[in-house]
């Protein structure tokens, strides 16, 4: 009896880190989890939630959004194009010397329009900037592009590739660029016109367009005419402009549905 107790006693003491010897207890039967997705995998998920554990709500999507996309065509006569001559440093800038067509038309499609989408919100999304800047390239003594497409507030990033003296003039600031000198970088500001023209005091004949955004859904028509602007919150009666440096502007609502394009083509006539 007192050896019984003993072995009684021990066996309390250990069973927290193992079964007595001459008896061990069964685990109870697993008890199934119910769940709402089909079972693909015999796999036991450790951290599976209960059948008594409601279901997790869904998850509310993101504002709703739709695009909008079209063409931008052209009637009439193509005004004839600007015709330049180096008359200023000519061994170097006649590599430069030919046409300059500020009116883009192919196949009756206009490129070069800005169309820019007016949304009153507060949570918008910010305006970026691509890796390598708003860059601008002076070479044989013509800018390029012809038009870009910014924002208020943005940098310029100029290069002069040329083997001559530029100097580079927004209105806004005026700069002498030497040959192989670092790139000027400056900022431009909207002041009323959202286009910024950008000029060489030296060669007079340069030119290029800097379009200041001031809403984040803007997109410029390609050479097809073509244009698409994504992402745009979902509402109707939205105001648009689109917009061309020598051509004008027209003035435009529209309807966005979510999950859904819009469409529409603008048309510009000569002048």
């Amino acid at each position: 009896m007192f050896r019984t107790n003993l072995v009684a006693i021990a066996c309390l003491l250990i069973s927290g880190v193992a079964g007595c010897s001459g008896g061990q207890t069964d685990s109870p039967p697993a008890v199934p989890v119910e769940s709402s997705h089909p079972v693909e995998s015999t796999t036991v998920v450790d951290d599976a939630p209960a059948a008594s554990e409601p279901a997790m709500p869904a998850v509310e999507p993101a504002a709703a959004t739709g695009s909008f996309r079209g063409v931008v065509t052209f009637k009439g006569d193509v005004p004839a194009p600007r015709v330049i001559q180096a008359t200023k440093d000519p061994e170097f800038c006649s590599a430069g010397e030919g046409e300059a067509q500020d009116v883009v038309v192919k196949d009756g499609k206009l490129a070069g329009a800005v169309i820019e989408i007016t949304v009153k919100s507060e949570d918008l999304p910010e305006f970026k900037a691509p890796q390598d800047g708003f860059v601008i390239r002076q070479k044989d003594c013509r800018f390029a592009p012809r038009l870009l497409v910014a924002y208020s507030g943005a940098e310029l990033v100029v290069y002069n590739d040329d083997k001559v003296q530029h100097n580079v003039n927004t209105g806004e600031w005026n700069l002498l660029q030497s040959p192989g000198a670092d790139a000027i970088r400056q900022k431009v500001n909207y002041g009323g016109n959202p286009f910024t023209r950008v000029t060489c005091n030296i060669h007079s004949w340069m030119e290029s367009w800097v379009y200041l955004a001031r809403s984040p859904f803007y997109a410029a028509s390609d050479e097809q005419g073509e244009f698409v602007i994504e992402g745009i919150p979902a509402g109707t009666k939205i105001r648009g402009t689109i917009t061309h440096s020598t051509l004008g502007k027209q003035r435009f609502t529209i309807d966005v549905a979510a999950g859904k394009p819009t469409e529409q083509t603008f048309e510009f006539e000569a002048k």
